[in-house]
């Protein structure tokens, strides 16, 4: 079994306050290949931080306020999510939210624990924004609760904040397998 986790796909990190370069054309790429990858679980993790989150700077915070929720900002970026459901009768699909405690700062969802279903996964392919916040701290979390040999990172759907060095020296440094979409749907 597989499962693909999808972290944070959501508007603010793409066209919003605190957009990734490079994040609307990897999300679009990801959703018109979303159907050819081979996976039986698509986990998506979202950030959904009440007004006051403490990471805004506001209220002295590193981040502009971002994917408050029910704003648009944190809503699933729109080709994306109309390619995650249209897969719903073929893969099982799992929300995930994290950042909802306005005191406690989460880039990662996994912090305390994960989905069972990672337990009986084979593979786990892991992707999304940003490629050196979230994803990498989400990436650091599974392999902190056993799941290393698990993991394959799609590096072209990670797109970063920084010029992508902090994500592939994770990579490296965990000796992670590492894929684009490209050579993920053509197995």
């Amino acid at each position: 079994m597989k499962t693909l986790i999808i972290v944070d796909p959501q508007n603010d990190f793409i066209e919003g306050t605190l957009p990734v370069d490079n994040a609307k054309p990897a999300m679009e790429a990801l959703a018109e290949k979303l159907p050819e990858i081979d996976v039986d679980h698509i986990v998506v993790t979202m950030d959904c931080h009440p007004i006051k989150h403490m990471s805004f700077a506001p209220q002295g915070g590193p981040w502009p306020a971002h994917c408050m929720k029910y704003s648009w900002g944190a809503a699933i970026f729109e080709p994306l999510f109309q390619a995650i459901y249209g897969l719903r009768d073929k893969r099982e699909i799992h929300f995930l939210e994290k950042g909802r405690d306005e005191d406690k700062e989460e880039y990662s969802a996994f912090e305390e624990g994960y989905p069972e279903i990672l337990d009986e996964s084979d593979e786990v392919l892991v992707c999304g924004l940003a490629g050196n916040v979230c994803v990498h701290t989400s990436i650091n979390d599974l392999i902190k609760h056993g799941l290393r040999e698990k993991l394959t990172v799609i590096t072209d759907a990670s797109p970063s904040l920084d010029d992508g060095s902090h994500l592939q020296e994770l990579i490296q440094k965990e000796g992670l397998e590492a894929v684009t979409l490209k050579t993920l749907t053509e197995k």
